[in-house]
């Protein structure tokens, strides 16, 4: 994998944007395993704001945390710099609450 371009690495890492986040943060939250896997991974994923900007939380991915734990969450929010944030919760009724301020991911 060290040989495909950065364009292409880059490409396949928005895709994980497409995953639900779960909330609180687990280490096998997608987006941050590709952040463990190796140091250019790592400086790829980490500059990439767009892969921080969205957010989409499913009600049944949010377990019994009913308040969760500020200091991830403003990390995550941090690294998406000044890329606009888009927010999409979805409860367990058919009912849809979208934030969505941009198109992020």
């Amino acid at each position: 994998m060290e040989n495909l371009p950065v364009e292409i690495v880059r490409a396949i890492f928005l895709e994980l944007c497409s995953f639900p986040t779960t909330f609180p943060l687990h280490k096998s939250e997608p987006r941050l395993l590709v952040t463990r896997v190796c140091s250019r991974w790592r400086a790829i994923a980490l500059s990439m704001t767009a892969l921080w900007a969205s957010y989409r939380i499913d009600g049944d991915s949010m377990g019994s945390c009913s308040s969760p734990q500020p200091g991830p969450i403003h990390a995550w929010i941090s690294r998406a710099a000044q890329f606009p944030l888009s927010f999409v919760f979805r409860g367990p009724s058919p009912m849809i609450i979208d934030l969505r301020h941009s198109t992020g991911c």
